[in-house]
């Protein structure tokens, strides 16, 4: 979790990690909405996109009548391959 607002938005949710990463399996191309650069913990910027998807919590999986999930995060690859995850939340 790359900012605190992230990681009260887990808590608040009752999200694990477990569950943010199945949500990430699940994104489609037509589920980006938009890329911007967001600091994280720290004050590093990072080049982010922004997901939006339907998602059924209790089934775990994409739903057209599921929670409204926004998802911003950032892949790096240098080296390694690490998530960034800038926030990870429902529709407020």
């Amino acid at each position: 979790m790359a900012t605190d607002s992230c990681e009260w938005a887990l808590q608040n949710e009752r999200w694990s990690l477990d569950d943010v990463l199945r949500m990430l399996s699940c994104l489609q191309s037509g589920d980006f909405k938009n890329a911007e650069w967001c600091q994280i913990k720290g004050g590093a910027m990072y080049p982010c996109d922004v997901y939006r998807l339907r998602y059924d919590c209790i089934r775990q999986q994409r739903n057209a009548r599921g929670l409204e999930i926004y998802m911003k995060f950032s892949v790096d690859d240098a080296g390694q391959f690490r998530l960034v995850l800038v926030s990870c939340h429902g529709s407020r």
